[in-house]
């Protein structure tokens, strides 16, 4: 007996309502996800078909001292989102990690946390590049990313944060501690001129410097 015909995806890009395919049981998204087993570790095929980015500092001299207070209108660390608010469909940043490393300094004692929001509203500037010693990459090595990243930008009023996690140091001077928060069960969509907001909570220490970075998938979408 003949082995069964094999499929791979080739693309994965934005399917409109009714554009289903033999290859899928139950569409039910708009990317055409179906419910069927999968044999990739998960995220593979988004990596694969050039959908998956990593960005953030690059130098440790360049790192952002804590903030002591949830900032209003100034985001520590911006991952900005720069399509075409006029494509259709647009372009939404899906983010499923975000980091932050002690880079520099004295850490302050008894803590760190990191917290994150997506604006309200779009960006009054928006960023057309990336900052001193940022780096945006996909993860496959090759392909363009619709966004930026940049610090101490200038964000729109109303941003409501979450903390997502912190670990508990003392007044430690050796570069050692770093942490992670996976988004990948609730993540921040950002969307085309929006921007994700992110910085490390905490005390000064002493010239205390923190190194940020995230990670996100970038999906054609249509929002309610």
């Amino acid at each position: 007996m003949a082995d069964a015909p094999q499929l791979q995806v080739t693309n994965v890009g934005y399917k409109g309502n009714g554009s289903g395919s033999p290859t899928q049981f139950d569409e039910t998204t708009n990317l055409g996800a179906g419910r069927v087993a999968q044999l990739e570790c998960p995220g593979y095929e988004m990596g694969r078909s050039g959908r998956s980015f990593v960005g953030g500092l690059q130098l440790i001299t360049s790192g952002r001292v804590p903030v002591v207070d949830l900032p209003t209108t100034l985001a520590p660390v911006c991952l900005f989102n720069g399509a075409n608010p006029g494509s259709a469909p647009p372009r939404y940043l899906v983010v499923k990690r975000l980091s932050f490393a002690y880079a520099s300094g004295t850490l302050p004692a008894f803590g760190t946390s990191i917290f994150a929001g997506v604006t309200p509203s779009v960006l009054a500037t928006a960023l057309v590049a990336n900052g001193t010693n940022f780096s945006i990459q996909n993860t496959r090595g090759t392909g363009g990313s619709v966004a930026f990243m940049d610090q101490g930008i200038t964000i729109p009023a109303g941003t409501a944060w979450m903390i997502l996690g912190g670990i508990a140091h003392g007044a430690a001077t050796t570069m050692s501690i770093g942490y992670t928060v996976d988004l990948s069960a609730h993540p921040f969509i950002v969307p085309p001129g929006f921007g994700l907001s992110f910085g490390v909570l905490a005390g000064l220490g002493t010239s205390a410097k923190y190194i940020h970075s995230a990670a996100w998938d970038e999906c054609e979408a249509v929002l309610p």
